[in-house]
């Protein structure tokens, strides 16, 4: 469940196995005379191009990449380095049997980054690619990639025709952005998730057994959801209903967002103030995340706890945890920023729909609640756990 109220991961590099490193396998080249500036680097962004290191605070880029996902191809030069390039910068892709050419690309000064265009060449098939940036008089890049297939995940998404102190509210029709934002900050492909309305009309949960204003009606509700999730194939079932909820029917105000009582199993209200990244928060925990802020729960193997932040082990809910690393802060969890784990600018979070690179400060979704979208985005743990987790090789 949620409820409302800053550099710092540990690398992988994807062969057929997973091992941690920093840098390990980028297999970087300069041909260049040493300038005295950092070495350009070639970043391959399905969501966050850059990750950081818990031990020491250090970026690096970011190598568990997903076939038939968007991808961008970036190089990480310094303005004074790109000024002695001199040419059109190509980059080369190619495996066993073709080799791709780009030309095409744009250089944003104030971020030190060169994007390249591949045009509708936008995701790459599963396999190991060997790919090259040639800077003429400012180098040589390369680097190998591969790309590698995320099993598929079945989530049953339920409407709702909600029972509220006497009266029943209608869901209505759902659109795609409700579950979009999941796309974005979870490692999976284009056709991974499978998201399966059920039936064209709301499940009818409109008498007083199921009154969502009472925590025995919202225990009823869920354990209808669960019996579908029993008795079907989904890996998790989200229910949706139109409003928020109050904590027990003689309450003032509806502030309960959203409940779950386990099992992959949970309830979410349209009024949060941000139900697509609820649902994203959601499918985390049925992928063993665990919670990012003050007196939650969690899951220290998958997601760290930001520095001095305490709460309960997932797995040993009588054991407190701590965040103990300094790299790993949490955020103001004020009005202007969410509790998560910080993600910075310099990670270069990006938006594979739009193609975009989101040149500001987020939060980790696994934070609380209450804040607009632009807040949210996957942490370098976050994304390696559910890589590891979903990922087809051994």
């Amino acid at each position: 469940m949620r409820q409302k109220n800053r550099r710092a991961g540990i690398g992988a590099v994807l062969g057929i196995t997973l091992c941690a490193a920093a840098v390990t396998g980028l297999l970087l080249s300069v041909k260049a005379a040493d300038s005295g500036q950092s070495v350009p680097r070639i970043i391959v962004n399905q969501g966050l191009g850059m990750g950081l290191n818990c031990t020491d605070g250090e970026f690096y880029p970011m190598d568990m990449l997903v076939a038939e996902r968007n991808t961008g191809f970036f190089v990480q030069i310094e303005p004074e380095v790109w000024q002695e390039v001199g040419a059109q910068p190509t980059l080369l892709i190619s495996n066993d049997t073709d080799t791709w050419r780009f030309t095409d690309s744009e250089y944003w000064e104030e971020y030190g980054l060169l994007r390249f265009d591949t045009g509708e060449r936008t995701a790459w098939e599963a396999g190991r690619y060997d790919i090259r940036v040639d800077l003429d008089r400012g180098g040589i890049l390369d680097r190998e990639a591969a790309f590698n297939r995320m099993r598929d995940m079945e989530i049953l998404v339920v409407p709702i025709a909600g029972y509220y102190s006497g009266e029943t509210k209608q869901t209505g029709p759902l659109g795609e952005s409700l579950w979009q934002y999941t796309e974005k900050v979870f490692p999976v492909g284009g056709e991974d998730l499978h998201w399966n309305i059920y039936d064209d009309n709301d499940v009818a949960l409109d008498t007083a057994r199921y009154d969502l204003d009472t925590s025995l009606g919202r225990l009823r509700a869920w354990q209808y959801l669960k019996r579908l999730h029993d008795g079907g194939d989904a890996d998790m079932v989200i229910g949706i209903v139109p409003e928020n909820m109050k904590q027990r029917a003689s309450s003032e105000e509806a502030s309960v967002t959203g409940f779950t009582f386990g099992d992959n199993v949970s309830v979410i209200s349209l009024q949060d103030t941000c139900p697509q990244v609820t649902v994203a928060h959601e499918i985390g925990h049925c992928l063993f995340l665990g919670d990012e802020y003050e007196n939650g729960t969690f899951s220290v193997s998958m997601n760290m706890v930001p520095y001095g932040m305490k709460g309960k082990n997932r797995y040993r809910l009588s054991e407190t945890v701590q965040g103990t690393s300094p790299y790993i802060i949490g955020g103001t969890a004020d009005e202007w920023q969410g509790s998560g784990t910080v993600v910075y600018a310099g990670q270069y979070p990006y938006d594979i729909f739009s193609g975009e690179i989101l040149f500001r400060d987020k939060t980790s979704f696994m934070g609380l609640s209450g804040y607009p979208e632009p807040e949210y985005w996957v942490t370098t743990q976050i994304w390696e756990s559910l890589y590891t987790e979903l990922c087809e090789l051994p």
